[in-house]
């Protein structure tokens, strides 16, 4: 109809909702004990401020009156909501509308797939969509992994516009009203028939997961956010597509043989776990497309891993403790779409140099779209920078350990050449790394010094057209005990975000080279105004026991776009000298703001309203 300005109708705030509620009910809830009153307020707010369900659920409790009764309604409405008087009829049948007017399927199986979540969640929208990717919801028809998102982020906005989901914690992030949820928990179990087709007990406490004989008809299982311990039983699960056990932290056991009776999966989800092995048996896994293995205490990959020749995403992030991967598994992931392996294993074997996995296997790998890595050799980090499949698919690097370079330069450097989708560069706990070079101007320079020289070897130029790292948004200095960041001019267009941390030899955030010093100090020059970040929003500095300036006597920083600065632990910071018109924040401790020079009152009391306290 071409209407110019759309209304949308919001749910009741809290007060409302809990007058409307306590109507339903009955005058009795008020004269009832402390601990029902406390139940009548959780079953209240899990029906979302919405009138249907805040009439229909306080209809329904009229008639109980003791806690044990208040308590199991709150489970029901957790687990089978359904099942509670007057829910399908009155609230469930009448929001199945909006989902049958879902223009496609796609788009219902992915409303139901965020039912797999807990109740007032706030979902990554990347997450959600790289399950959908691998259940194949969401199709694969373009050549780049950022279109394949891009799909999915159109698909959950069309959810967004149908009403049947909401912002979550940020622009990142959907949730699920918990009306919406039961509606999609309710249809995902055929109306309420099979109630364990999607077995889905998420963040309600489960200290041990649900016996097996409950799993034997599941197509869906989700125990995420729980306190499960062992997972000790063998399930036979032939219609189990979908297996999401994350967030159970203190779970460090799967028996043996636990994966041999799921020859459907194709997502399986044991992230934020306490596993140091994966189970004998996942070879069985003949159709597994995800798995994410993120932030556990794995040492070594079994040898059958290399038996999931259908595998699409490897997520083994932040995996310190991973050390061994056999030679010939990543070699024979030959489908393999994403793998994200930063924090983790670094190993990597170039010729001679190295001890781990041949780089080759890497190499191999033709369908690679997005890759983040660990780099621990010098060798390594060539051999990456000049493959251009590998390169172009990096989207997060980390540089650690890396004994002998010396100098790095951001961003005119034949080293990120064909790095142009690298959005982070981690630099950690390289003892000899002396410069980190700020030059933007496109100069073939050697930006790493060896002791072999092998950047100015190859002969290499940069195309002048070509924009060098216009996705960097983010670098991470950790640990770099001689490093100086040294200014020779341009700027790192994009970066967004800045943070250094225990860089003890670090005395100023940038130096001019010496020649800029002096022509400075010849031409009677009082300050430099220099501009190397102008889209830097956050900057965070912490652990800089030598760090006295953000701008020296021969330069001033200017950030344009700088809205959070946060310091902690920077004893010789004395002053606040930069020039950033946007800045709305600076985090640091009482003590040490109490304790910072100004030039004046009136500069004091400018900074003043920016002062956010940290413990």
């Amino acid at each position: 109809m071409d209407v110019r300005r759309k209304l949308k109708i919001e749910c009741l705030p809290w007060e409302p909702a809990w007058e409307l509620f306590r109507e339903k009910v009955g005058e009795h809830l008020m004269r009832a004990s402390k601990d029902i009153r406390h139940h009548a307020q959780e079953l209240a707010m899990k029906c979302g401020g919405l009138p249907l369900a805040l009439i229909t659920v306080g209809r329904a409790m009229a008639s109980k009156h003791t806690a044990k009764e208040w308590k199991h309604a709150i489970t029901v409405l957790k687990i089978a909501p359904w099942q509670l008087l007057g829910m399908e009829v009155d609230v469930l049948i009448p929001l199945k509308d909006s989902y049958d007017n879902l223009p496609s399927d796609k788009l219902r199986l992915c409303l139901l797939y965020c039912s797999l979540f807990p109740e007032d969640f706030s979902i990554s929208k990347d997450w959600i969509i790289g399950y959908c990717i691998g259940e194949g919801f969401i199709d694969d028809l373009y050549t780049e992994m950022d279109e394949i998102y891009n799909k999915g982020h159109d698909l959950l906005g069309d959810l967004k516009i149908a009403s049947l989901l909401d912002r979550g914690q940020d622009e990142e992030h959907i949730s699920m009203h918990p009306m919406v949820r039961a509606m999609a928990l309710w249809i995902a179990s055929e109306f309420g028939k099979k109630e364990t087709k999607w077995l889905v007990r998420a963040g309600v406490g489960l200290k041990e997961a649900p016996g097996v004989e409950k799993w034997s008809d599941a197509e869906r299982i989700c125990f995420m956010r729980n306190n499960i311990l062992e997972l000790y039983e063998k399930p036979n699960c032939p219609l189990l597509k979908t297996l999401m056990l994350q967030g159970n932290p203190a779970l460090d056991k799967i028996c043996d043989g636990f994966f041999q009776f799921m020859p459907s999966l194709r997502v399986l989800d044991l992230s934020h776990t306490s596993i140091s092995e994966l189970p004998s048996g996942i070879s069985s896994l003949v159709e597994l497309q995800y798995l994410d293995l993120y932030n556990t205490n794995i040492k070594s990959l079994p040898r059958e891993l290399g038996s999931l020749v259908t595998l699409r995403f490897l997520l083994l992030s932040n995996m310190p403790a991973l050390e061994m991967i056999p030679s010939g598994v990543i070699d024979s992931l030959k489908m393999l779409q994403v793998l994200y392996m930063d924090l983790s294993y670094g190993d990597w074997k170039v010729g001679e140099s190295g001890n781990g996995v041949d780089f080759q296997e890497l190499e191999s790998l033709r369908r690679l779209k997005a890759i983040d890595i660990t780099i621990q050799s010098l060798e390594a980090l060539e051999r990456l920078s000049r493959s251009n499949r590998l390169a172009g698919s990096t989207r997060n690097l980390l540089i650690k350990t890396c004994a002998s370079l010396t100098k790095i330069e951001l961003p005119s450097s034949n080293l990120w050449k064909n790095m142009t989708n690298l959005k982070r560069v981690w630099i950690a706990s390289c003892s000899d790394l002396e410069e980190l070079i700020i030059d933007g101007s496109k100069e073939n320079d050697p930006s790493i010094v060896l002791p072999n020289d092998f950047l100015q070897r190859r002969g290499e130029l940069v195309d002048e057209d070509q924009p060098i790292l216009p996705n960097l948004h983010g670098v991470i200095l950790q640990s770099l005990l001689k490093v100086k960041i040294v200014y020779k001019g341009g700027c790192v267009q994009n970066l967004s975000s800045l943070f250094i941390w225990y860089c003890h030899g670090l005395e100023e955030l940038i130096n001019l080279v010496k020649e800029d010093q002096e022509t400075a100090a010849d031409e009677g020059e009082v300050c430099k105004v220099i501009t190397p970040f102008p889209n830097l929003k956050e900057l965070y500095l912490h652990g800089l026991a030598k760090f006295r300036t953000l701008s020296s006597g021969t330069c001033m920083l200017h950030f344009p776009s700088l809205e959070s600065l946060k310091v902690v632990e920077c004893p010789s910071l004395k002053k606040l000298k930069l020039a950033a018109g946007a800045l709305n924040e600076v985090q640091c401790t009482r003590e040490w703001w109490d304790e910072l020079e100004w030039d004046d009152e009136e500069v004091k009391a400018s900074y003043e309203p920016l002062f956010h306290p940290i413990r």
